[in-house]
């Protein structure tokens, strides 16, 4: 084998392995990457924990669907205003909740779509995870 046709195939080995060596990479950064993201939603929503985002940590804000956007409604925007023991269990533990409320935070049985209230701490965590429709 003549010099030439030895540093080819020497390059070729080369370029072998430095392309195994690229694809390994980009699999175990994307694992890792996977892992953290199965890690955090493993773990769940903790009221206890505070989420930061675009939404103000201690608002309450509603929804009709899942295609509208989150609202407040001003003379009911706080937990404090709630007064439905259903809501308030699940806003405090969950971040969410849905159903009817009366216009004094007592509970609604209204027959038309219930909307989806979401404390904003909620929200922002919903958001870091890429969920923010959900």
């Amino acid at each position: 084998m003549n010099r030439e046709n030895a540093w080819r195939l020497f390059m070729k080995k080369i370029l072998l392995v430095l392309l195994v060596m690229l694809v390994l990479a980009f699999f175990a950064g994307s694992g890792v990457a996977q892992q953290k993201n199965q890690a955090a939603k493993g773990n769940g929503y903790n009221p206890q924990a505070t989420y930061s985002g675009d939404y103000k940590l201690n608002l309450l804000f509603f929804r009709f669907t899942q295609n509208d956007g989150w609202r407040r409604l001003p003379h009911m925007d706080r937990l404090r205003s709630i007064s439905c023991q259903d809501a308030l269990n699940h806003l405090n533990s969950e971040g969410k909740w849905q159903g009817s409320l009366n216009p004094d935070g007592s509970c609604g049985t209204s027959s038309i779509e219930s909307p989806q209230w979401a404390t904003g701490n909620r929200l922002n965590y919903d958001e870091s995870l890429g969920q923010a429709q959900n």
